[in-house]
């Protein structure tokens, strides 16, 4: 039985607090793999502000070298709103029947997820695993997890970063380092992003 995480997001841009929650989760739950799934046209935002092959790019960049991980494309291959059930459901149909999939996500995501798309249905097509992250405390994510069932929540130390918060640290033309990685932030450089 293969276990593999999907860790998805805008990731606009990804940072540190991401590659953090990937590596730690991957090593509590002892998955096989962690796929890094960058959303082509995310439901519950206006738009990105890099591209998504920018964003695809900063991902890798963030990746190279970690094995165990992988970025996968199979949002924009799948075409239209990045909904996770259906992204799911689709890479039940390229892994081997017996794999296990375990959705990742943050404890601001698991306040919001009965909003999702069939939300009941993405519980039963896989594991959910929820992180502490920030200020939001453990015990209300236990507690509120417990009600919607199926889904475990992670006590884990992850950095409280956004990535709106370092957009706005590089339009003010702020320094980033130690908040994102230092590919990443070649690549921004390079590429211009997020200049005010």
């Amino acid at each position: 039985m293969s276990k593999v995480g999907i860790l998805g997001g805008t990731f606009d841009p990804i940072h540190n607090g991401h590659v953090i929650l990937a590596e730690k989760t991957a090593k509590e739950l002892k998955l096989a793999e962690t796929l890094i799934i960058p959303a082509a046209e995310p439901p519950h935002k206006k738009g990105c502000t890099a591209s998504f092959v920018q964003r695809f790019r900063m991902a890798e960049l963030a990746f190279e070298g970690k094995p165990g991980f992988a970025v996968s494309d199979i949002e924009k291959k799948l075409g239209g709103k990045s909904f996770t059930i259906n992204t799911v459901r689709a890479l039940k149909e390229i892994y081997p029947k017996k794999t296990e999939f375990y959705l990742i996500i943050g404890g601001d995501q698991l306040f919001t997820i009965e909003q999702w798309f069939r939300f009941e249905a993405l519980l039963k097509e896989c594991h959910v695993t929820a992180v502490t992250r920030g200020s939001i405390s453990y015990t209300d994510m236990a507690e509120y997890a417990n009600e919607l069932g199926h889904i475990k929540v992670l006590n884990t130390e992850i950095p409280d970063i956004s990535s709106a918060e370092i957009r706005e640290k590089l339009t003010k033309g702020e320094d980033i380092h130690g908040l994102v990685p230092d590919a990443v932030i070649d690549y921004i450089e390079a590429e211009g992003l997020y200049r005010g």
